[in-house]
């Protein structure tokens, strides 16, 4: 019996669509399982190339979104 073999897209990068790959103004957002199960890390760098990472757990998503959503509407920019 065959394996199934298939495609899955596990990495996006977000940002301007101008930016090199390898710039630090993106974002990257991929799907890991370090062994305990597959969480999302939200990766960015700074100048100096530091890479700060964010892991979520998939059942912490829906506070976490509902506090970011918050978050980003109380900014004073994004007011209108």
């Amino acid at each position: 019996m065959s394996k199934l073999i298939t495609t899955r897209s596990v990495k996006w990068t977000v940002g301007a669509f101008d930016e090199a790959v390898d710039s630090e103004a993106l974002t990257s957002v991929e799907i890991i399982d370090e062994g305990a199960g597959e969480f999302v890390q939200v990766s960015q760098a700074d100048a100096d190339g530091i890479t700060t990472n964010i892991k979520i757990n998939p059942e912490e998503w829906p506070e976490l979104l509902n506090a970011i959503s918050h978050a980003i509407k109380m900014c004073q920019e994004a007011k209108p």
